[in-house]
């Protein structure tokens, strides 16, 4: 009987990330289309506008979106990573600039180490972990109070890694830091727990998943969360991860700072949903591009066997009816074996798209992008 208890249990576990899954990706295609026309608006709306903060507000607001889109796909793709070089430092300075810490009384000390601290990991489910733990600070600090951002690197070695079930060697430390309600030892044993959360009624839309998906994601990255608290005190989180041997090949998003990037090559865009080729041949034209769109795998190949000396990358939908990402990659690449292109899916990267990305897809997107996004990624695929 105990068998099939547990045979159930793991059926409704797989119908429920299934349709985890299916709602997420629906969102972010969502979240994608409202995303591309709110940043096209920005870029022609001077900020004295009085329309200027109302798109502000709105692409805010779709960041929020995104990030529940996120918690779902985080219930079941935790362990699902796809690795690359990236900085730790500029990691955590993107994750900080999007809180809004207007109005909160929160005094914000980030200090980050002098030199690139590279990591291998996967940059989204990172900074999923960092987001987990600051939004956790600030719980704890309902009245204010000060909220510490630290990077280092640090040597761990002999009995300090085996304490903390590490191989000796050289790691990235972020740590964060509040002086808020603190927690005793009781508490502390169940803050990683799945729906455990510690101020349930005064945060009532906090599901008590973020610290569990910060602990299962970090320990899949080869690395543990170092957590010391002490009541009317404060806590403080140090994620530790493993440093990088080489420095080479940074995979990461630019910051807001930086400028779009023109263009004048050929673009062939391919999604099932008609929404997201409406926006993305807009923002392509903004940019510069000569714009192709295809709603099927099987319009693209008919369109790319007819257009292949006039299109320089393909930007490729992953979940389509018919034929998929993986499946039109591999009959484009029959056809030209050169050819560029830059994988788009609201989903984490999964076996398929590591497939690609293994026979030679030059990088891929993660739903919601921004215009801004967009254009930093095409010119990183076209070169």
């Amino acid at each position: 009987m105990e068998h099939i208890t547990t045979a159930t249990q793991f059926e409704k576990t797989d119908a429920v990330e299934a349709l985890a899954n299916g709602i997420a990706h629906d969102v972010n295609n969502l979240l994608t289309t409202i995303k591309g026309h709110a940043s096209i608006m920005l870029n022609n709306v001077n900020p004295t506008d009085p329309l200027y903060n109302h798109i502000i507000e709105i692409l805010s607001s779709i960041e929020k979106g995104s990030d529940l889109a996120n918690q779902l796909l985080g219930f079941a793709m935790a362990d699902e990573v796809y690795l690359t070089r990236i900085d730790a430092n500029r990691l955590v300075r993107s994750v900080v600039e999007t809180f809004n810490l207007e109005g909160r009384r929160i005094i914000l000390d980030v200090s980050l180490n002098a030199k690139p601290l590279i990591i291998k990991g996967d940059s989204k489910k990172i900074k999923q972990v960092v987001t987990a733990i600051i939004n956790n600070a600030l719980q704890a600090m309902p009245k204010g109070g000060k909220l510490s951002v630290h990077t280092e690197a640090a040597a761990i070695l002999n009995g300090t890694a085996d304490a903390f079930g590490l191989e000796s060697g050289f790691f990235c430390k972020i740590t964060i830091s509040d002086t808020g309600i603190g927690m005793n030892s009781d508490t502390l044993e169940k803050i990683f727990k799945a729906f455990y959360s510690h101020n349930h009624k005064q945060f009532p839309e906090k599901k008590g998943l973020g610290l569990t998906f910060a602990k299962k994601i970090v320990k899949h990255h080869n690395g543990v969360i170092d957590v010391w608290s002490s009541l009317n005190v404060g806590s403080s989180f140090s994620i530790i991860l493993p440093l990088a041997e080489d420095y080479h090949h940074l995979d990461d998003m630019p910051s807001a700072q930086e400028e779009l990037k023109l263009g004048h090559e050929s673009v062939l865009l391919v999604d099932d949903e008609q929404r997201i080729l409406d926006v993305g041949r807009t923002i392509c034209k903004a940019l510069g591009y000569t714009v192709f769109t295809a709603a099927s795998g099987r319009d693209a190949l008919k369109i790319y066997a007819k257009k292949k000396n006039d299109i320089n990358v393909v930007v490729l939908d992953m979940i389509m009816p018919g034929m998929d990402g993986l499946d039109v990659f591999i009959a484009l690449k029959k056809i030209n074996p050169d050819i560029k292109v830059l994988l788009s899916t609201g989903y984490a990267i999964d076996e398929n798209a590591q497939e690609m990305l293994r026979q030679g897809c030059k990088g891929y997107i993660l739903k919601p992008y921004s215009m801004l996004d967009f254009s930093h990624k095409l010119r990183e695929v076209l070169g």
